[in-house]
């Protein structure tokens, strides 16, 4: 449904793994903080204030339930995304600084320069938003339940994100969230593309 701009592509290579994926390209952001509402939205759910690009994420999962992941599109390496199965001995440090040695039962999502996020569980440090970033590819996607309970259990990893996944989402939610964060995304004007599997 729908095409990303020129030079970005998005590849889902199993789609028992990913049933759906969405992706949203949003130019022209300013990264800043959020405003009061959303700062205290988040300090009643126990979650801290990052930036409004991350906090509307954060946000939106708390209200759809359904969690959502931002990009930094300039990080992305060959502007492509491919959604697949990590292959034994690839390494990625998550968004939390820690470095993750991981193997082919781990589904990841990678671009040219390798795997850049653990699916439905962590996003990657190379590809994270930061006040440097004007252009956001927000994905939002639904994830194999069982996948993400073992990918989070052998990585000692759990997050939101992976404890809402592994209890299984209904495809709709990805369109759903992906509708609240674009009303909420600090920039001039809605001319996203999208790309949705």
């Amino acid at each position: 449904i729908g095409r990303m701009p020129a030079g970005i592509a998005v590849t889902v290579e199993d789609a028992v793994l990913c049933p759906r994926f969405t992706a949203r390209v949003f130019e022209n952001v300013t990264v800043g903080p959020s405003p009061i509402w959303v700062k205290a939205r988040l300090a009643a759910a126990g979650q801290r204030s990052i930036s409004n690009v991350v906090d509307i994420t954060n946000y939106v999962m708390l209200v759809s339930g359904h969690p959502l992941h931002a990009f930094d599109l300039d990080q992305i390496a060959g502007g492509e995304l491919t959604v697949r199965a990590a292959r034994k001995g690839e390494v990625l440090t998550t968004l939390d600084g820690e470095e993750r040695l991981l193997d082919s039962d781990i589904c990841l999502i990678a671009d040219a320069d390798g795997p850049t996020s653990l699916a439905g569980v962590m996003g990657g440090s190379r590809s994270e938003v930061s006040e440097q970033t004007s252009r956001v590819l927000l994905e939002a996607a639904v994830w194999d339940g069982a996948n993400i309970n073992r990918t989070s259990t052998r990585l000692g990893l759990r997050s939101e994100a992976s404890s809402r996944f592994e209890k299984g989402l209904p495809p709709e939610g990805a369109l759903e969230a992906q509708a609240m964060a674009t009303a909420l995304m600090p920039m001039p004007s809605n001319t996203a593309l999208w790309y949705c599997s």
